[in-house]
């Protein structure tokens, strides 16, 4: 049964080749770029055996003694900056989240770097210590595309792979200044989605191997169902034959 639950789960679905068995890390807060000294926690989801909860993590390839599908940070310092990863029991490896402590006034923070074609994104403007920023701008390649009196953030429902640059943000403080903020640069890549042509030899493939699990598993039954009603026909012919009675087949198979 755990083929056949391991062969669903790659069937491709919806135009993608849907890989169930990859784990996912989800930040809370949603951000890939935080304050130093504020607190993020780290959640690993994916596929696990019956009675077992343990989790993998690595940091920048290498295990961390965490060993629960939670992760806490708390007052971050600039060592947990890095290339987080995680792994259940029945999961290939998550994709890497790349965390960054900040310790700048201003850094920009988005909700992920890398995301595909038509998932949400979201940028925030968001100050040290929760400080109030004012004159807000993002802009997309150096080009401003948004302004705001006060923190606020930038957020597109259904990015597209037109939305792939490099992003930052200047704001001034609550201390009036001339010259306002601005933020570290950050690229933000969108992936587009695989067509259904590209994928349809894998739909192929594994259905076809989970009909083949499938059609083993009937002939299994049917011949395991059998072979009791056999073994007893044999029996029951050789006790006859030692006290030299003549064997009557009654073995439906001979009829």
């Amino acid at each position: 049964m755990w083929l056949l639950t391991a062969l669903l789960l790659w069937v491709p679905v919806g135009g993608q080749v849907a890989n169930f068995t990859k784990a996912v890390i989800i930040l809370q807060p949603p951000w890939v770029n935080v304050f130093r000294e504020e607190n993020v926690t780290l959640w690993c989801e994916g596929p696990q055996l019956p009675g077992h909860s343990s989790i993998e993590w690595f940091l920048n390839g290498t295990t961390i003694q965490t060993s629960t599908p939670r992760h806490n940070i708390t007052a971050a310092s600039f060592s947990d900056s890095g290339e987080y990863m995680c792994q259940t029991g029945l999961s290939a490896p998550s994709d890497p989240v790349q965390l960054e402590i900040h310790g700048a006034w201003l850094p920009l923070q988005p909700s992920k770097r890398v995301l595909t074609e038509g998932k949400p994104l979201t940028m925030r403007c968001h100050g040290w210590k929760n400080k109030l920023v004012y004159n807000v701008v993002f802009y997309p390649n150096r080009k401003p595309i948004k302004f705001s009196d006060r923190d606020s953030a930038l957020t597109i429902l259904k990015a597209n792979m037109n939305h792939s640059s490099v992003y930052h943000r200047s704001g001034k403080g609550p201390v009036p200044s001339p010259v306002p903020f601005t933020s570290t640069r950050v690229p933000v890549m969108v992936k587009g989605l695989q067509s259904l042509i590209s994928v349809l030899p894998y739909i192929i493939y594994y259905t076809t191997l989970t009909l083949q699990f499938l059609l083993h598993m009937y002939v299994c039954v049917g011949l395991c169902q059998d072979l009791p009603s056999e073994l007893n026909w044999n029996w029951e012919s050789a006790s006859a034959s030692d006290h030299g009675e003549e064997v009557t087949s009654e073995n439906p198979k001979d009829i």
